[in-house]
């Protein structure tokens, strides 16, 4: 708003650090969720809950055991039909 209302024509010099990208670097650097900008795609609507890392550990191991077990035995009735 402050670079809006001056008077006279915006150059891109006046809004630079503003479009830099420094703030979003710092945010990746220093975990600040207030320095930048964060972008989240249609992903986001998948998200249930926050489980911890130990959780999310969990459910990737056992989603990963049921596909493979599942394709396994796919594979195996295939061979053998």
């Amino acid at each position: 708003m402050e670079i809006e209302s001056r008077p006279g024509a915006t150059r891109f010099e006046d809004i630079q650090p503003l479009v830099q990208g420094a703030k979003g670097k710092e945010l990746f650097a220093e975990g600040d969720l207030e320095r930048g900008i964060w972008s989240a795609g249609m992903v986001v609507g998948l998200v249930d809950d926050i489980p911890s890392c130990e959780e999310l550990i969990q459910r990737i191991v056992a989603d990963a055991e049921e596909i493979i077990s599942d394709r396994l035995a796919k594979v195996l009735q295939a061979l053998l039909a």
